[in-house]
Parts: structure tokens; sequence; C-alpha cells
């Protein structure tokens, strides 16, 4: 029986990385423009997005509309300012891997908010990010939230250390590698490597934050049923007079709430932060 080779015209073969693929000029502008849009808040307009591109609007101009029908882009009140939607963080969360994080964190995090009187999310490494993929507010009227599906550069954040601090070595190397080829100084580099051994070495990451003055993040790792890292979990601690639980009883509380979403996801009664040295050994 004879090969079936694409015939579409927006087809051609080329040459990548010594293999044989295929170019698909449709989707590769429907990706371009996707991948345009995930980093512009503000939205852009038709003829901004094509010079942003480098291309026509007449090469754009069914792309974008068959996007927005099916609900990647949208205008509001039909301007002509194109924005991105939360469609394929929804489509990620129905990922079995990701559902399954949601419904076992989820309700241990509304109860622990309450008793901490603070806000907290749920942290998961995409690249060298770390992607919040739950928050729940505090119950206080002030209080301090992060955006579902916003995304940090990892060694700035507690959770994305603290996920770092318990990867397996070529994860750990690729961040390394990824933090040199971005320019970060040997100072800085060390400064995360210090942060990663003495996470390992208690379990818990208790910083004042790198991004925002006055608050002090909490963040615990959370493990799955094979003992890998697949999340942490941050309590933000915001000092207000409202605020009546001291840090070190949000510690432990996060701690508590870490080990239970861990048994959630079949960790079983290990301790997270006593399996922290383990992995650190083996490093």
């Amino acid at each position: 029986m004879a090969a079936t080779v694409p015939s579409d015209e927006d087809e051609a073969p080329a040459e990548a990385g010594g293999k044989r693929s295929y170019s698909v000029p449709a989707a590769e502008k429907a990706l371009d423009v996707i991948e345009l849009m995930a980093s512009e808040p503000d939205g852009l307009t038709l003829t901004e997005i094509a010079a942003r591109l480098g291309r026509s609007v007449h090469e754009l101009y069914r792309v974008i509309q068959t996007l927005e029908a099916r609900g990647y882009l949208y205008r509001r009140d039909n301007s002509d300012r194109y924005r991105f939607s939360l469609k394929l963080f929804e489509l990620a969360h129905q990922m079995p891997s990701v559902r399954q994080l949601s419904d076992s964190a989820l309700p241990v995090m509304q109860a622990l908010a309450p008793r901490v009187q603070q806000s907290c999310h749920l942290a998961v490494l995409s690249g060298h990010e770390a992607l919040i993929v739950l928050q729940v507010d505090s119950p206080l009227p002030m209080r301090y939230s992060v955006m579902l599906g916003a995304k940090f550069d990892f060694a700035e954040t507690s959770s994305g250390v603290v996920i770092y601090a318990h990867s397996p070595p070529h994860v750990r190397e690729q961040l390394d590698a990824w933090l040199s080829a971005d320019g970060r100084s040997a100072a800085e580099r060390e400064q995360v490597a210090r942060r990663a051994e003495a996470i390992l070495a208690s379990g818990i990451e208790v910083q004042q934050s790198l991004a925002v003055s006055g608050v002090t993040n909490v963040s615990v790792p959370v493990f799955d049923y094979l003992g890998h890292v697949v999340a942490a979990l941050t309590v933000p601690f915001v000092p207000q007079r409202a605020a009546k639980v001291p840090l070190e009883t949000v510690r432990g509380l996060a701690l508590e709430a870490s080990r239970q979403i861990s048994r959630n996801l079949g960790a079983g009664a290990r301790r997270p932060d006593a399996e922290a040295g383990k992995r650190g050994d083996r490093r």
C-alpha cells in the first residue's frame, strides 16, 4: 500500500533537525497570534497584531476571526481591540492531572484561608515560571491575592523555589541553565541555590516577598503518590490589626495543609518535610 502524503496546498515539506516535517502556515499563524496575545493583557487591534507579527492584515483576518469564534480571543463591547481569553487555561484544567490536583487542593485551601485569616494560592512549574492554578481569598476585608493563571519567574517566587528545591536533578539543571541564559549573575544563582538548600533542610520557606513589600511568603511543597513534587502551597502573610493568627501558627497550619493535599493525591502518611531530606541526599 502506498504511503499517504499530505496534499493540502497549505502544507509543504520542510527539514527540521534532520527529520522530515511539514509546515502548516494556517496553524502557524494561529499559534503565532495565540502566543503573542497571551503576553498582551491590554489587547491589540488587528492592525497591531499584524505589525507585531510582521504579517499583513489580509493574512491574519480569517485566523483571528476563527480564534474569536472559538473563544480564544474576545472583544469588549464590539471594540476593535482583541484580548486573550482564559480558554487555554480552562482546557489545561480539564487534563486529568491538573483536575486531580485542583480537586485535591481546593477543599483544603478553602478550610485553610479562614483558619490563618490570610489568602492562599497553589502554583505549579510551567517551564521556568510558577503558574498560579488555584487561589482562595482571605475572609478579611483587606487581603492580598494573586490572579488565577498568572505566571512569575520561578526564582522570584517562594512557590517556584520550593518546587525547584524538591525537583529531580535534571529539572534543576534545566532551570539553572535558564538562569544563566537569562543573564542572572553568579550571586543571584547562588542565592537561589542557598534558598533551595534551606528549604530541603526545613521543608518550608518563610521569606519576605521579593515582589511586594510587607508580605511574608509561607510556602510548602505538595507531593503526588510517587513522592514527586507537583506544586507549592503558599500563604502570603500580610500583618494587619484584624489578622489575629501569628506567623508561626500560619507556618504550622500551612505545613499541615500541604500534607493533607499530598495525602489526597495518594502520598499516604509520609510527611513532605521529612521526605525532603531524603531527596536532598539523592541530588
